[in-house]
This record gives C-alpha cells, sequence and structure tokens, in this order.
C-alpha cells in the first residue's frame, strides 16, 4: 500500500501525535550538519529541485524505481536536480545524489551506490532519521548551498496521512514502538529554519491536500502540490515531469506547479483501463498559498461559527450530515478517512440549509481562488471522483473525532472555530 496511514497506524498515532517535539532551533547540530560544499559549478540556475526521498519503509522499491526516473533526465540547462535518499535496508545509511542526465547512482543487486556525500555534504552522514525536523533543515541548507538557483521547489516523498504527518522513518522507532515522522508543524518549523523561502512545497505523498497543510505552509512557500486522495506506489512521472518543465517557455512557479500535476496524472491515463496499478482514481491539485489565510479566516472560520448553532438542532444536523454523506468519500481498500472535499460539502449544504446558502458561497468563492489547477484520472470500471481539489478533516461520529486533532499544533485549529465545531457537533452522540 502507497503513501498512506493504515487504521493500526492512525489508531497509533492518535496517541502520540500530542506530544510536543523539541524545538529544532534548539538542538545542537552533528558535525556532519555543518559541512556544506561548493556546487558543481559557480552559475546560479534557475530552479534546484530538492527531493526529501524518504524510502526507509515498504516503499524502498518505488523509492529506487522514482530515482532511477529522475536519471533518464536529470540536471538539464537552467534546472537542478539534488536527492537526499533513505531506504530501509537496500543501501546502508543516508546518502545525497546529484542528478544528472543517464547517471546510473544505484544497482542494488550488484551492490553499487555511486553517491555523492564527499562532494554534497563533506562526507556521507551514516543513517539519518528522515521524520526528524532537524534532518530536513540540513537537507535544505545543504541542497541550497551545493546547488543555488533562483527558485525552489522542495518535494516531500513518502506515505502521507493528511494533518498526521509524513515521511515516517522506520529505522528511528521509539521506546514504545512508534515510527518518527514529521508532523506539520515541524515541516514549517523547518523550513523556516533553514531560511529557505520555497517557491514551490511539493508532497507525493497520499492525503495531503488539505487546508490544513496549506493554511501551515502559507509561509514558506508560494504555491503547494498535493493530493487529495491515495497516491500509487508509482508515485509522481519524475520523466515526464522532469521533461514537461523543460519544456516550459517561462518556468514560473504556478507554470512549474502545473506542470508537476500534469505529468502526474498523464502517468496514469494510460493504466486506467486497469485500474490504474490497483487504486480506483489519481488525482492532484496546485493550492496558491498567498489565498490560503483568506480561505481559512474569511471563509471556514466563519462558516464554523456559523455550524455552532446547528450542533443540537436535529433538522439541520440531519442536512448537515447529509451533506457529509453526499460529499464523494476519501478512502483506501474500504477504509474510509475523515476528510472531506470541502468544494462539495459546502456546495450540498449551500443547497440544504437556506441560512447557510451566503457562507457557503463565500467559502466557495475563496476555494476557488486557494485551488489554481486540479487534475484527475478514473479507471474504466468505476471509482468515479470529482474533486475540487482540497479537503479538511471532518467527521460526524464522536468515536472518529480524534483528540491530537483539537490538542494538535496546527495553525488552523488555534485560528478558526473549526475545531470547537467538531467538537460540539460530534459530542451530541456522547451519551
Amino acid at each position: 500500500m502507497r503513501r498512506r496511514i493504515s487504521g493500526i497506524a492512525v489508531s497509533m498515532l492518535m496517541l502520540i501525535a500530542a506530544i510536543s517535539m523539541a524545538s529544532i532551533a534548539g538542538l545542537a547540530k552533528p558535525d556532519f550538519m555543518n559541512k556544506m560544499m561548493a556546487g558543481p559549478s559557480d552559475d546560479v540556475a534557475e530552479w534546484t529541485i530538492m527531493v526529501y526521498l524518504d524510502g526507509d519503509n515498504n516503499l524502498q522499491p518505488d523509492a529506487l524505481n522514482d530515482l532511477a526516473e529522475m536519471e533518464v533526465v536529470g540536471s538539464v540547462g537552467d534546472v537542478n536536480v539534488i536527492v537526499m535518499m533513505d531506504t530501509f535496508d537496500a543501501i546502508e545509511g543516508t546518502h545525497w545524489y546529484f542528478i544528472e542526465a543517464g547517471s546510473d547512482h544505484v544497482n542494488v543487486e550488484e551492490g553499487i551506490n555511486a553517491c555523492e556525500c564527499e562532494a554534497i555534504a563533506g562526507g556521507c552522514p551514516g543513517e539519518l532519521n528522515m521524520g526528524d525536523p532537524a534532518t530536513l533543515t540540513h537537507f535544505l541548507e545543504t541542497a541550497v548551498a551545493y546547488a543555488p538557483a533562483d527558485h525552489y521547489m522542495l518535494d516531500l516523498w513518502d506515505h502521507g496521512g493528511g494533518w498526521w504527518g509524513v515521511c515516517y522513518d522506520d529505522s528511528s522507532v521509539s521506546e514504545i514502538g512508534y515510527k518518527d515522522r514529521l508532523i506539520m508543524d515541524e515541516v514549517a518549523n523547518a523550513v523556516e529554519a533553514s531560511g529557505v523561502h520555497l517557491d514551490i512545497i511539493g508532497y507525493d505523498a497520499c492525503f495531503m491536500g488539505m487546508v490544513e497543510i496549506a493554511y501551515e505552509n502559507r509561509n514558506i512557500a508560494d504555491y503547494m502540490v498535493a493530493s487529495i486522495t491515495t497516491v500509487p506506489g508509482l508515485g509522481w512521472d519524475y520523466t515526464g515531469l522532469l521533461n514537461s518543465i523543460q519544456a516550459l517557455d517561462e518556468k514560473t512557479a504556478e507554470a512549474v506547479s502545473n506542470s508537476t500535476v500534469d505529468a502526474y496524472i498523464t502517468s496514469y491515463e494510460i493504466c486506467a483501463g486497469s485500474g490504474i496499478a490497483g487504486y480506483p482514481y489519481v488525482s492532484a491539485s496546485v493550492f496558491d498559498l498567498s489565498k490560503v489565510n483568506d480561505l481559512a479566516v474569511y471563509g471556514i472560520d466563519p462558516l464554523a461559527e456559523a455550524l455552532l448553532d446547528f450542533a443540537d438542532d436535529y433538522y439541520l444536523r440531519g442536512a448537515i450530515e447529509s451533506s457529509e454523506s453526499r460529499t464523494p468519500q476519501l478512502q483506501f481498500a474500504g477504509e474510509q478517512f475523515p476528510f472531506v472535499d470541502i468544494g462539495w460539502f459546502v456546495t450540498l449544504m449551500a443547497d440544504k440549509i437556506p441560512g447557510l446558502e451566503a457562507l457557503c458561497d463565500n467559502t466557495f468563492a475563496l476555494l476557488d481562488e486557494a485551488v489554481v489547477h486540479v487534475s484527475s484520472v478514473t479507471s474504466d470500471y468505476g471509482g468515479v471522483l470529482d474533486t475540487y481539489g482540497m479537503s479538511i478533516y471532518f467527521t460526524c461520529s464522536w468515536d472518529k473525532l480524534y483528540e491530537n486533532y483539537l490538542t494538535s499544533n496546527l495553525d488552523l485549529v488555534d485560528d478558526t472555530l473549526w475545531d470547537e465545531f467538531l467538537f460540539a457537533f460530534s459530542m451530541v452522540y456522547v451519551e
């Protein structure tokens, strides 16, 4: 299974997501993190694409496959591609790669690992915890020092669980058995600590196309690329992605983001008839992060405030629940996730609750401004997904209202009444 959190893992994560992590600003850096080497040339490229390739789990084969896809095109002209990859047991330790066209860095069967750790980082760092924000900060600082550019894209590659987090490291397990991961405020804090402003932050991982994540990322990047749904094991098509970026006349951040989405969707159109590698559909979106603040503060927050008044009203509750049940469900292998498509949800509520029509229409308009591009493909035999491109955490059931959402460090929880609405709405069922 690709880039999702299983039901068991979700239950485990509920117990630990509220635990505060040590501030990365106060962590002393190991010696290897203080070494930054000169880049491949003195020229500043137009773009550097930085891939944080976390294959230290059951996605290891897919990580190696995607590295090979990047090597087909590599760093050409004014686009650099630099990778830090961690695997579970294919290669010992974590390694750096500057991707040249036609390069072949890794051959597991022959025991070959032609990494460029010495040139990029002053030596191989050993086994790094990809779920540690200090590792992400080190990655960004080192990548930018070695391959400077006018514009930067960060690609966080691994399992994703929506607002629960991304980049799970199976080699970094706590004393009570939990695998470390990057929670969403850690991603934002790690990027801020690096001093690198991102033109694009991308998530080649499941379920990351949430307003909670976009709002968390609003100050660290200009655009965000993510999927509202699951992402198959093959992930993004890196050969197609790099080729499409090279073909752009104007490599603006929005154009590069759109090309990333289109290359991903195009790569799965050819296998739609066979079920898209076992998945009923794939989708991806581009968010303009400069518009997400308005969506949260002037759309979701006043809507949540109005919905609070309906929590105890039997008839209005029924209309809200009906809207949720008719919204296309985000699920995998029959397991439904408590994430709903914002566009569908507010559209249905506007139809069912006349008093909410203006607020729902306003939220939809702000959503439409924030989601600048969305594309999807569906298999020939079902699983139709008509999406507006961004989801939000919602559940009618108190047993699915995870306490760690209410107590999380998510900015959307702190800055809006959405969590108060969820609590009031779900607690009606608690006797």
